[in-house]
């Protein structure tokens, strides 16, 4: 199987079968593909569906019908195509339609290989006659009016368009437009491990480029592929993390000897890095949940691959309120379950999978779990609330609803870095991918003690 094929098979999972594009993808490791094939497998695969919607219009045009009424396995060869010869720059246009055409017919639709490179190669000469991918795509852009073009530009279903534009009037084009780029991979330095000096010193070691990142404990690697085979990351020494998650995991208010609850708390980057500053602080325990074993078990190799020995790890529903946890925890870590509309440049069939309406049902069950977290906190205590979305529903609604629980907010001011700092309004946080990270969410809260009701 080569790279074309690999990258077909999963649009065909993702796209028919309605499987996440991160998980589809798992199915890489046991490929067999070389690193160069398995660059190019992702690159098609997610590239496709980052740019499905522009792409389905140009079909549409181009063949004059519904891509609905395509066969499935047809639409997405065409996709993929499209996607190839608009988009990247260093495949030539003939051996897109000439390795178009070998899918179609390996496939089983040899009778449509000439509908297939009729299209494909109609679509390259548009490109040539425009004289760039650019001009060719702004050449198509040109017949919509205003909204839908907005919208095909930046491959986006009108519902999330009109949303955005109308509550996040300054944010929405550059928000989509990020989205679009290249997201990059940050890693979080684990105090308990050494110092960061030691860290990159191993990564220069192995030859894996970095730079500074825009937190303190964060760097970014400069070349893609995943940095988990390093003998950085084998050692523990540091933790792959977004850095806006990593913000989250600064802004808690930890203090030695500390008892911290994480609700939800698969993968564990905050359960890890939780861990790892209390270690380093001289003490203190966590207890991660989440509501399968296979999560739970997940959070364990994390923790172990760090070292950590103060991670309990439990099987449990959030939703269920435990009587035994009242006012049991220092610091309760609440990142819940959401529509993910914050990390579509990680995962780019968000967009054409979650509506507004899931964001709603999300928000919901949201304040469900958010009842139970607020009477897990200690009197003087902390709740650290966190999602990795943009929606007004599931963030500052749900903050609205933590204040309403009798919780105030607690300023962090300080402790936010000075290039996010104009992004924390009336205590709370929301990045977009414009500054540099995912979409993401953070509020702090603390539950006033005896101390506070006689004042």
């Amino acid at each position: 199987m080569n790279a074309r094929e690999f990258a077909l098979k999963m649009l065909l999972k993702i796209n028919e079968e309605q499987v996440l594009s991160h998980e589809a993808l798992k199915a890489l490791d046991q490929s067999g593909l070389e690193p160069r094939d398995r660059s190019l497998a992702t690159k098609l695969v997610h590239g496709t569906l980052e740019r499905q919607l522009t792409i389905d219009w140009i079909l549409v045009k181009k063949t004059g019908k519904p891509v609905s009424k395509m066969k499935p396995c047809v639409r997405n060869i065409l996709r993929m195509g499209v996607y190839q010869l608009l988009f990247l720059s260093q495949i030539p246009a003939s051996a897109v339609c000439n390795e178009s055409v070998k899918l179609t017919k390996k496939n089983g639709y040899a009778g449509l290989s000439g509908f297939v490179n009729g299209v494909l190669r109609g679509l390259s000469r548009d490109i040539e006659a425009a004289g760039s991918q650019e001009e060719a795509l702004a050449t198509f852009a040109k017949e919509y009016p205003e909204k839908e073009r907005f919208c095909f530009l930046y491959s986006v279903p009108e519902e999330l368009a009109d949303y955005y534009r109308t509550n996040y009037p300054g944010e929405a084009e550059e928000m989509f437009r990020a989205f679009l780029s290249e997201s990059g991979v940050s890693i979080r330095w684990n105090k308990s491990r050494g110092s960061l000096d030691e860290l990159k010193a191993v990564l220069q070691k192995e030859d894996i480029p970095f730079r500074d990142g825009l937190l303190p404990n964060t760097l970014r690697l400069m070349k893609s592929g995943s940095p988990a085979g390093s003998e950085a990351f084998r050692k523990g020494l540091f933790s792959i993390q977004d850095e806006s998650s990593a913000l989250a995991g600064n802004l808690t208010p930890l203090k030695k000897g500390m008892k911290v609850l994480d609700l939800c708390a698969a993968p564990g980057g905050k359960t890890v890095h939780a861990a790892d500053e209390l270690t380093a602080l001289g003490g203190g325990s966590v207890t991660a949940r989440d509501l399968s074993a296979e999560k739970t078990e997940r959070i364990r190799e994390h923790a172990d691959r760090v070292g950590l020995s103060n991670v309990t790890c439990e099987k449990r529903d959030a939703l269920q309120y435990e009587e035994a946890l009242k006012e049991a925890y220092d610091i309760v870590l609440a990142d819940l379950p959401c529509s993910g509309l914050g990390v579509i440049s990680r995962k780019p069939d968000v967009k054409w999978k979650t509506s507004l309406a899931d964001a709603a049902s999300l928000a919901s069950v949201q304040r469900d779990i958010l009842k139970n977290a607020v009477r897990y906190v200690k009197k003087g205590g902390y709740l650290c609330y966190s999602t990795c979305t943009i929606t007004k529903e599931e963030n500052d609604r749900n903050c609205d609803f933590i204040e309403s629980l009798g919780l105030v907010p607690y300023d962090v001011t300080e402790a936010v870095p000075e290039v996010f700092r104009k992004r924390y309004q009336n205590g709370r946080l929301q990045l977009f991918p414009q500054d540099g990270t995912d979409g993401f969410f953070i509020a702090v809260f603390r539950k006033k003690d005896d101390a506070d009701g006689q004042n």
